[in-house]
């Protein structure tokens, strides 16, 4: 009896999977967001010490 019920037991686990994986890269994504704006943040103060010692 289970043989019939494999089609739906198999779409739900790939559609969870779907759900992780789109989580998972989400949040990945919020994550490296953050530290290229960190990154960014940190660099413009340097840029501007140099325009001025330059300018």
């Amino acid at each position: 009896m289970l043989e019939h019920y494999f089609g739906i037991i198999e779409a739900i686990f790939v559609f969870s999977l779907a759900v992780a994986f789109y989580v998972w890269q989400m949040r990945d994504l919020k994550k490296e967001k953050a530290k290229a704006e960190a990154r960014a943040r940190e660099v413009e103060p340097r840029q501007q010490d140099d325009d001025l010692k330059n300018g």
